[in-house]
């Protein structure tokens, strides 16, 4: 079921989370959390609403060298914008930077299409009713690939904000956005695909509580969020 995300309900708050890099990491490739990040460290989100209804997550992650900075525009119905991401090192100066207008006709990207590393801060507002739905994960203008989440239950989390009630929702890509394969093979596969999870509160306003997984397509530096306020 392929469904626009509808908008968080904890705009205009800021979020902080413990970061940590994975203990036991899914993937070995290159580059590895525990030499990227400052352990443990404290990732800064914020979300707030704008005048057209849409909203502007920003997203604050320090790393031994510096820092990364997103800055993700959604318009009216959560409609992927625009993208503003800065890398800098430890001085300040900007080693990367990257703006993507998402409204220019040079890319026909679905609808549906978030960016990868936003999508788990703006699932909260899902009704996990056990429904599996699906995504596009905008990983670069090369690369954007579908995405299945779910809820596997509901059970307490203890993170540093407290012991909360929250959905744990698991996301994993689709293996026919790189080949084609019979549905026996793609259900029996269902148990060895990489996957993301997520908890998200039960009540209201239903913020991302931890998150375990790649911060980033398959492959990227494997990371966990835990909420401190």
């Amino acid at each position: 079921m392929l469904v626009p995300i509808p908008a968080p309900a904890w705009a205009g708050v800021a979020l902080r989370y413990r970061t940590r890099p994975r203990p036991k990491r899914a993937f070995h490739t290159v580059l590895d959390a525990a030499d990227l990040l400052v352990e443990p460290s404290t990732t800064e989100v914020r979300l707030d609403r704008q005048a057209d209804g849409g909203v502007v997550l920003e997203v604050h992650v320090p790393l031994k060298g510096g820092f990364i900075d997103d800055r993700v525009e959604h318009g009216p119905g959560l409609a992927v914008k625009r993208l503003e991401r800065k890398v800098s090192d430890a001085s300040g100066a900007t080693s990367r930077h990257e703006i993507v207008d998402f409204a220019s006709s040079t890319h026909a990207l679905p609808p549906c299409t978030y960016v990868e590393v936003s999508a788990p801060f703006l699932l909260g507002a899902q009704p996990f009713d056990g429904n599996r739905r699906s995504l596009y994960a905008w990983i670069c203008d090369r690369f954007v690939a579908k995405v299945y989440y779910e809820m596997r239950g509901t059970d307490y989390v203890t993170v540093p904000a407290g012991r909360i009630k929250a959905h744990e929702v698991i996301m994993y890509p689709d293996l026919n956005d790189y080949v084609k394969l019979p549905s026996i093979i793609t259900k029996l596969s269902k148990p060895f695909l990489p996957k993301y999870h997520m908890w998200y509160e039960v009540e209201p306003p239903h913020k991302l509580v931890f998150f375990e997984g790649p911060y980033g397509p398959p492959g990227a530096p494997e990371i966990m969020l835990e909420l401190m306020q």
